[in-house]
């Protein structure tokens, strides 16, 4: 939902697509009809309180988008760029939230979490300068990069199964 150009004397690679996922406090998402990882249809979802990241940030950017796609401009009642704060406040009932999933806390209050109804992703990049992409170190730790990346399913590729 947010391209991105590279200056011509970079090169890109794609690390890996993130799914952005809605957090909703697990009453709020039952009150919904959303049962935890049930998709959610962002365009049934206009009349919340919405929590982000900052206007500085392509996440805030994510966002507007992802709602304007749905039919609506989110009410942004609460910006922060720390999204364990953000996902607290939707823990405790503050509002709705949408998290790329390697920005989700390892610790935070109960929240449900829901893919959408339409995806919404954001991609990883490698970028580096042109023709630099070749040398032996530097292709050695992006194929790790690689393989440490989750999945589609969440899960970590294949040298991070075999530690």
């Amino acid at each position: 939902m947010l391209p991105r150009g590279f200056p011509a004397t970079c090169e890109q690679a794609v690390l890996m697509e993130e799914p952005v996922l809605l957090a909703l406090e697990p009453r709020q998402a039952g009150a919904l009809g959303l049962a935890a990882g049930q998709p959610a249809d962002l365009s049934r979802l206009s009349h919340l309180p919405w929590l982000t990241p900052g206007p500085e940030t392509s996440c805030y950017e994510m966002i507007q988008r992802a709602c304007g796609a749905a039919g609506f401009v989110p009410d942004i009642r609460v910006r922060s760029s720390d999204f364990a704060v953000l996902t607290a406040l939707v823990a405790a009932g503050a509002g709705a939230a949408l998290v790329p999933r390697m920005a989700l806390p390892d610790t935070t209050g109960p929240v449900s979490l829901h893919p959408l109804v339409h995806p919404v992703s954001g991609t990883v990049f490698t970028v580096g300068r042109a023709g630099t992409g070749n040398r032996p170190g530097l292709r050695h730790v992006l194929e790790l990069l690689r393989d440490l990346a989750p999945g589609p399913d969440g899960d970590r590729g294949e040298a991070a199964r075999r530690d």
